[in-house]
């Protein structure tokens, strides 16, 4: 409404009461009214109804009136429920919604969603409803627009204030509903519209007399506005205000009515979740701690008055209560030592030490008395709100706002609202300075990663350069071995058949006899050792060569059944030398090939049919193969002295030697590195290798490699 009009002497009646309809214009106003009506009895029968109502039932009054009831009109699933309510109108003590909002059922089966405010007549025994079709909020505002009496009965049967404002006379009408909602009863709240201006929150002034200048000047037909207005007590309510207006038949605006809620709740919840949002999205979108609590000052800014405020949060190692935040028109920055001393005491300290949020203002001398007890450390204010920030149940620190002039300046509302977000603004806090520490850490992990890196770089670099001066050292000290030991043992061989032939003969004597054997003996022991080394340098060439990436790979397709016959009869020499030890085979007729270098799987199989051998006394040594799975599998099985447990883990690393002996008679010693020449080779061709061994009862070496579907 606009403050126009003032020094018209039309107004309320001398007793202070809003001039009053007869009941003529009653009875016409709720045959009239936009707002649909029923009066329903107890037993639930429909007595009365006005036009607005037979519309949105789609039925005639006729057919409603005394004859259908409030059942016929409401949709199954909110039936049981509207008749808990009907009962408990009626109950002592029964407590049922003045309100509420269910599906409508009308007579040509559209279904509408439908608000209904109820008021019982206890003396009557009759339910007065009114209902507000808010299918369409549109629809709803007509209906409003079209209401021009009757409002004293519309009000009993809703929960918003309803007003009324006559531009012809200046009078107004206000609800009793009206004033309740700002705390004022019926004589406190003069129907007047300085009654309504002087309400406004200063702040709001110019957005509500706006709205409803629109309507008054006849700009637009209707109108809503949310503002805040002043309540008794000085708090805040948020309204939000609807009005219409009505034309004379020249087209001038001469009266305007209208309803107003109070949603001060909606607004509460509205600007709670918002700024739980926005303080949830503040965690990604600051870069440090400081960023984030200039973040959350404006939210909790935006919401109440803020421009005094802090956060403070306990360091542990110190003792004290750390203002990592402060914006203050007066005070600075500051640090509340030994918070643990009992002595040590401040608004801060006491919401810290109790967990309980604080509501201090100027304007109670028991706030007052309250504050100098507890003590002040800075300015006094005028008003003082703090709550605790506390995270899983523990108490890291305290969130504040103050004003120096205004002692009203907070409400209850806006303790429930600080409530509300702390621990959202703890749980921020505690994830932005885990962010910054694992940041820190992650920087100093990265450098010393880096520094580490340029150093394993240049180890890797000169272990390049020795595994090349390795290379060739191995050829060339092998190439050198192998030229002085194949002398020695041709040497060895020629002096032994020069010995026998020519010495030996003219050994004559028993005391000839052994020596000539001695020393034929020896000879045999010099080329025997000449070929074991030798095996050495070869098997330390061929490793080496593998590893440094040089061996000679030449692959295709093989038969495995072809290869393993050709390591057999390679290695057969050695069994049928001793016919204690059998050598079994077990083939099958086909098996699909393998991308081998045949040389290679053949070096295996005879490295692995050689082991076997060397450790068995007697019984047998039986190979084995298998397929299945895209794999075959070769298996060595022998009736040996077994590998013991503690060896199994390092039969194929290089030059390992077992502790039982690195043969079962000691003699043709091995290398040390045939077993890890297999594993070099098989895994080369994506196989596996492995042994099953149970000491005493000898051993199983196995190796798998991918087959070629042919």
């Amino acid at each position: 409404m606009k403050d126009k009009q003032r020094q018209t002497k039309t107004g309320p009646r001398a007793d202070g009461t809003a001039p009053c309809p007869n009941e003529n214009e009653y009875r016409a106003l709720f045959e009239n009214t936009g707002t649909a009506m029923a009066t329903v009895d107890e037993d639930s029968v429909i007595l009365r109804c006005n036009t607005q109502f037979s519309k949105l039932a789609a039925c005639p009054i006729e057919d409603i009136a005394g004859k259908m009831k409030w059942s016929d009109f409401v949709d199954a699933e909110d039936l049981r429920r509207m008749k808990t309510y009907f009962r408990q109108r009626t109950q002592a003590g029964g407590q049922p919604p003045d309100n509420y909002t269910f599906t409508f059922l009308a007579c040509d089966n559209v279904r509408k969603t439908v608000h209904v405010f109820v008021r019982l007549n206890p003396e009557s025994g009759e339910r007065i409803c009114s209902l507000i079709d808010v299918t369409d909020r549109e629809e709803t505002l007509e209906a409003l627009r079209k209401s021009e009496e009757r409002y004293a009965l519309v009000a009993k049967g809703a929960n918003d204030g309803f007003w009324d404002w006559d531009l012809t006379t200046n009078a107004v009408w206000y609800s009793q509903r009206y004033k309740a909602i700002l705390g004022y009863s019926d004589e406190e709240f003069p129907n007047l519209p300085e009654s309504w201006i002087n309400a406004i929150h200063p702040d709001d002034y110019g957005r509500a007399l706006d709205a409803n200048s629109q309507c008054l000047e006849g700009k637009v037909d209707q109108f809503e506005v949310e503002y805040r207005m002043l309540h008794k007590d000085g708090s805040v309510r948020w309204i939000l205000g609807r009005g219409a207006s009505v034309r004379d038949k020249d087209g001038k605006v001469h009266r305007m009515a209208g309803t107003h809620t109070d949603i001060t709740a909606r607004k509460f919840n509205e600007r709670t979740t918002n700024a739980l949002y926005a303080i949830s999205s503040a965690i990604s979108t600051t870069r440090d701690p400081r960023e984030l609590y200039e973040h959350i000052h404006r939210i909790i800014d935006e919401a109440i008055d803020a421009d005094n405020f802090f956060i403070t949060l306990l360091n542990e190692e110190t003792d004290s209560l750390e203002f990592v935040y402060f914006s203050d028109e007066k005070d600075d920055y500051y640090t509340i030592p030994d918070v643990s001393d009992p002595s040590r005491n401040s608004l801060s300290i006491h919401v810290f030490r109790t967990g309980v949020p604080l509501l201090l203002s100027a304007a109670s001398p028991r706030d007052m008395q309250h504050m100098e007890q507890i003590g002040i450390i800075g300015t006094l204010p005028a008003s003082w709100l703090g709550v605790p920030l506390r995270l899983r149940g523990v108490i890291m620190g305290a969130m504040a706002v103050q004003d120096y002039q205004n002692p009203r300046q907070y409400s209850e509302a806006d303790v429930t609202f600080m409530t509300a977000v702390s621990e959202q603004v703890a749980l921020a806090i505690e994830r932005k300075l885990n962010e910054e520490e694992l940041e820190l850490k992650v920087d100093m992990r990265t450098r010393e990663l880096r520094k580490k890196a340029a150093e394993l770089e240049e180890a890797n670099a000169r272990l390049l350069e020795l595994g090349q001066v390795k290379s060739s050292l191995v050829s060339s000290v092998s190439h050198e071995l192998r030229t002085p030991l194949t002398s020695i043992r041709g040497f060895a061989k020629l002096c032994s058949k020069d010995f026998l032939r020519y010495f030996g003969i003219l050994a004559d004597s028993p005391k000839l006899k052994n020596k000539a054997d001695r020393i034929r003996n020896n000879l045999e022991i010099i080329d025997m050792e000449g070929e074991r080394l030798t095996r050495l340098i070869n098997d330390f060439l061929d490793i080496s060569r593998i590893e440094s990436g040089k061996a000679s790979w030449h692959d295709r397709l093989i038969d495995p059944c072809e290869i393993i016959r050709q390591a057999v009869s390679a290695a057969s020499g050695s069994f049928a030398a001793n016919p204690e030890i059998r050598l079994e085979i077990n083939l099958p007729d086909t098996c699909k090939p393998i991308h081998a270098d045949p040389d290679k799987i053949q070096q295996v199989v005879i490295n692995l049919l050689n082991n076997a051998y060397k450790f068995t006394r007697k019984g047998s040594v039986t190979i084995s193969l298998t397929e299945a799975r895209g794999a075959m599998t070769a298996s060595i099985l022998d009736t040996g002295s077994g590998v013991p447990p503690a060896d199994l883990p390092h039969l194929f690393e290089k030059f390992h030697k077992s502790v039982c002996g690195d043969t079962v008679t000691d003699e043709n010693k091995g290398t040390g590195l045939g077993l890890a020449i297999c594993k070099e080779i098989v895994e080369h061709y994506g196989g596996n290798i492995w042994v099953e061994s149970t000491e005493g009862h000898g051993s199983c070496f196995s190796f798998s490699l991918p087959t070629i579907w042919s």
